[in-house]
């Protein structure tokens, strides 16, 4: 590249002020040849218009040199004196050649003309000094030797150095950058020196830290005969933040998990020009396979219709939109689309690009689907749950009020499903459930509901039935197909339903009437003897109302210490001695008086409280024992009879004992009677709780023996001590009552067994009992049960039996 000499006159003068070489436009101002001024003194080349103005500079001129000691690194006026003996006005910069000021070598001496000998192109230069020009520069201005020195430098250098004039005279290029950078700053400077120009970024550091962004542009020429790069550096540091702050934005586009799709709007087309990784990841596609495309494309016809057209309509008003919809993916999968689109306005305020945001919410709408299936189904069976039942069952009560049809609300309660789970487990009871659940959805029509309310509670919700005829046919049918066998963890397991039905309309017109109805009903089936099927009678109301203040009441006995126990004597038949009683429990109401058993218990087993409730028997019991054992009536024996649910308690046997230690009496005066029923339910299990409760030295029996159906085998098994013969047999010992009463106490004498007689109220079963060789009794005919005073009263008199 070539560029025309500057009207620059520059001499180089040695360290004895003689001039060396000077450029041509020096020759040119002053017409001087090389054989005119080659060595020859400074002064006849220069005056200057005030010699002697500064000081510090004449310590680095030699002596010769005493006139232009105040121009060094500072611009002076005066003449050049010209060979014709004209004197052209001119600025004079002296500048030293060698930074060691200890050891000056040479000096290069600049002269600008300032008049009107400047060529014409200068015109609007002339009378401008050329310092303030680059002073005013709006960039770093500096211009560099073929050496690397740094001989002229504006103040924008200064300040982005943080130095002075003089700091940044005596300092290297080199430490204007980092030490990444310098030999950058190398390579384009002499890139600038062998190709006429170069171009680079980089940062000046100041001495106190600053940084400075700049453009910097280097451009090769000359100084006289001085070769030279002159150069500018612009402050970018504002660009370089903004493109930081475009790279960060785009690497947070690239490492965003949300797919991000950028639009080109144009003629109402918008074709893909970008998406980021995510968005390859959601939707398999690659930009080389949609660039160009509208986005629109991977929409499923016919799907989310409403708002496909809120986003078309958004894009036509150039407007941003929100929207949830599916699309396909690259492999024909569907996945849920969160999709958020935002325009992005010109300068102008014209919509050029749209960006998409896109969320997979794929899963979260699965997960969204299985909490609504939850919140509606039960998790055990996948029935309907209660709440489902009754917006379904008003939607049924409606459509039968509007349609004059009749429909069917059946309760199903699993009869002694505590008994299930008691005895083969929770897991062996859930596999019930199911298998109950399974069978139910088979009996009835997709059109009705199956519901599971409650542990062991089902609900059947029966649409549009013909007659009551055939309702009662359904249930009926639905009852037999539960007691068929279950097999569970190994095991057959024989499952059967209390069923109560209510009718819609016929029974309440709103759901929560039917479903009290229908569990009225159901609470009847469980007292007419379970696995039966009743259906709902207004008088029922009366009957579960008066049921459940029972169980309030029971429970509030409890709490309140209103139960007490009575003790009926047993009597031996052959001394007549008192030698124990039976524990019957009596509740005394604050209101009703005295109740007896027969009204509560019932209840208690229902509610479950008939645990609590013996469990206080039992406490009382020993509490009296260990009176009477206080007042020298040690072997007296007082038996308490146990309920089914507290037989099949596996601590049950460590509470007895915990009982016997804190009360401190003989194990052998506490006697536990068991129904044969009970035994016979689950035979092996008994045979191992009555084991465990033998080992601890108590006394057992089994009560209302001849009632069940017990097993010989299982019999001489059982580790009891007692068998009591009901009292339904000595009804009429005239009759065949007796043959049954004679076989009880041989089978019991030939078992190794005491026999015990209860309900004894006349003299001549009295006698009977006696004459056959039964060995105790009780009964009215000597004493009902008495309070624990009338009884130490007995006792202490030595009442016997005549």
């Amino acid at each position: 590249m070539n560029h025309s000499p500057l009207p620059v006159a520059v001499f180089i003068v040695n360290a004895q002020g003689s001039i060396e070489s000077w450029n041509q436009a020096c020759a040119d101002l002053a017409r001087y040849g090389a054989r005119n001024l080659r060595g020859s003194p400074i002064g006849r080349l220069l005056a200057f218009d005030h010699p002697g103005a500064a000081g510090s500079a004449r310590a680095i001129l030699p002596d010769a040199m005493p006139a232009f000691s105040d121009c060094i690194d500072t611009d002076a006026t005066g003449q050049l004196l010209c060979l014709d003996g004209s004197k052209l006005p001119v600025r004079i910069t002296v500048a030293r050649q060698d930074l060691d000021p200890m050891q000056p070598s040479a000096f290069s001496v600049i002269v600008l003309p300032l008049t009107s000998h400047l060529p014409r192109r200068y015109a609007m230069l002339q009378g401008l000094p050329m310092a303030d020009i680059v002073e005013g520069l709006p960039c770093v201005f500096y211009v560099i030797d073929a050496s690397g020195k740094l001989i002229l430098w504006n103040r924008q250098l200064e300040q982005a150095l943080e130095m002075s004039s003089d700091e940044i005279e005596a300092a290297e290029i080199d430490s204007f950058f980092s030490v990444k950078e310098q030999p950058i700053a190398h390579e384009n400077i002499r890139a600038a020196f062998e190709e006429g120009h170069s171009t680079h970024e980089a940062e000046l550091i100041g001495k106190h830290g600053k940084r400075t962004a700049c453009l910097f542009n280097c451009v090769r020429t000359t100084l006289g005969a001085l070769p030279c790069i002159f150069g500018t550096g612009l402050d970018i540091s504002a660009r370089k933040k903004n493109e930081l702050g475009l790279l960060v934005r785009e690497r947070a586009m690239f490492s965003s998990v949300n797919a991000i799709v950028i639009t080109c709007c144009q003629g109402g087309a918008n074709a893909i020009e970008y998406i980021n990784p995510a968005f390859e990841q959601i939707t398999g596609y690659r930009l080389d396979d949609i660039k160009g495309r509208d986005p629109r494309f991977m929409h499923i016809a016919g799907t989310d219709v409403e708002q496909q057209q809120r986003i078309d309509d958004a894009l036509a008003r150039h407007e941003s939109v929100h929207a949830v919809l599916r699309n396909l993916r690259k492999n024909g999968e569907i996945f849920w689309n969160d999709l958020y689109i935002d325009p992005v306005v010109d300068a102008d305020g014209a919509v050029t690009h749209f960006v998409g945001v896109i969320s997979d919410i794929t899963e979260a709408r699965h997960y969204e689907r299985r909490l609504q299936h939850l919140a509606h189904h039960d998790p055990l069976t996948g029935l309907a749950n209660r709440s489902l039942l009754q917006d379904r069952l008003q939607q049924g009560i409606d459509d039968a009020l509007h349609h004059g049809r009749l429909g069917a609300l059946a309760f199903l309660d699993v009869d002694n499903f505590k008994h299930i789970n008691d005895t083969f487990g929770h897991e062996a009871g859930d596999d019930v459930l199911r298998c109950i659940a399974e069978r139910l959805r088979h009996s009835l029509r997709e059109d009705d509901t199956v519901a599971r309310v409650g542990g062991d509670e089902f609900v059947l919700l029966i649409n549009h039935q013909p007659s009551i005829r055939h309702v009662t046919d359904l249930v009926e049918r639905v009852r037999q197909s539960l007691c068929a066998p279950i097999h569970a963890v190994g095991k057959e397991i024989i499952a059967s339903a209390s069923i109560g039905v209510a009718l819609f309309p016929d029974n309440g017109v709103v759901a929560e009437q039917i479903m009290r109805a229908a569990d009225a009903a159901m609470y009847h089936a469980k007292t007419m003897g379970k696995n039966n099927c009743q259906f709902y009678t207004p008088e029922l109301n009366q009957v579960v109302h008066d049921n459940l203040l029972l169980e309030a009441s029971l429970t509030r006995a409890l709490r309140n210490h209103e139960m007490f126990l009575g003790f009926q004597p047993k009597i031996d038949l052959r001394s007549g001695a008192v030698v124990g009683a039976e524990a019957l429990v009596r509740w005394q109401h604050p209101e009703r008086g005295l109740i007896m058993p027969a009204a509560f218990i019932g209840a208690a087993e229902e509610t479950g409280l008939i645990v609590p409730l013996g469990e206080w028997v039992l406490d009382a019991a020993c509490a009296e024992l260990a009176h009477l054992a206080r007042r020298g009536f040690r072997q007296f024996v007082i038996s308490v009879n146990l309920s089914a649910r507290q037989l099949r308690q596996r601590a049950f046997p460590e509470r007895v004992a915990g009982m016997l230690a804190k009360y401190g009496i003989a194990p052998a005066t506490l006697e536990l009677e068991v129904t044969e029923s009970q035994l016979m339910d689950e035979p092996a299990q008994a045979i191992a709780a009555l084991t465990s409760l033998k080992a601890l030295g108590v006394q057992l029996s089994i009560d209302d023996f001849g009632t069940g159906y017990s097993s010989l085998s299982y019999l001489q098994r059982f580790p009891v001590d007692f068998i009591k013969i009901d009292k339904s047999f000595l009804a009429d010992i005239s009759d065949g009552d007796a043959i049954i009463t004679r076989a009880i106490i041989a089978l019991g004498h030939n078992l190794k067994l005491k026999v015990i007689a209860e309900g004894v109220e006349t003299r001549a079963q009295l006698d009977f009992l006696r004459e056959h060789d039964c060995d105790q009794m009780q009964g009215h005919y000597f004493s009902p049960a008495v309070g624990a005073t009338v009884l130490d009263h007995m006792l202490a008199r030595g009442t016997r039996l005549a």
